[in-house]
């Protein structure tokens, strides 16, 4: 994430992967408002989360399902939250293996940011190539992802998404 201070006072900034420059506080809620829309939209959102591609890292089938309120742990949300929450993990996942995006999957989610999000990661062929498998790769991966994805492949990423769009909300 590109993080500079501003004039804005304590604000932060971002640059979407398409180049797109937004300020923000505290980047889920204004994703969660739609002050911030990601490169290719929102995927899907009910009241409490939405799921979209990560803003900032161009992999395709990277999601990201944010909580629209501010909230950082899993067990501040409701029993049925919860449960909507494994919904949108169970059919995300469904959807990406239908659409041949990939086979398997790494479900990120750390308490330690300010705002509850959850890293629907793909884990495709070159990733193992390139880095190997797991959870202590993913990083490693982002960075690659953010330094050489040449623009046709963020346009791939965006159609991606459109198709991930149809598929989840069929």
């Amino acid at each position: 994430m590109e993080n500079v201070d501003n004039l804005i006072g304590n604000s932060k900034s971002m640059k979407d992967f398409m180049g797109n420059t937004y300020y923000y506080d505290c980047l889920g809620c204004e994703i969660g408002k739609k002050n911030i829309i990601p490169p290719g939209g929102i995927v899907y959102e009910d009241e409490s989360f939405v799921l979209a591609g990560d803003p900032e890292i161009p992999l395709k089938g990277f999601l990201i399902i944010s909580a629209k309120q501010h909230k950082n742990s899993l067990i501040e949300f409701t029993a049925n939250e919860q449960h909507n929450l494994i919904d949108i993990v169970n059919k995300s996942i469904m959807v990406l293996k239908k659409l041949g995006i990939t086979n398997e999957l790494t479900l990120v989610q750390e308490e330690r940011s300010k705002h509850f999000h959850m890293w629907i990661f793909p884990n495709q062929e070159w990733m193992t190539e390139k880095f190997g498998k797991g959870v202590a790769y993913v990083r490693d991966i982002c960075e690659y992802a953010r330094k050489n994805t040449t623009e046709d492949e963020k346009r791939e990423i965006i159609n991606t998404i459109e198709k991930i769009k149809v598929e989840y909300n069929k």
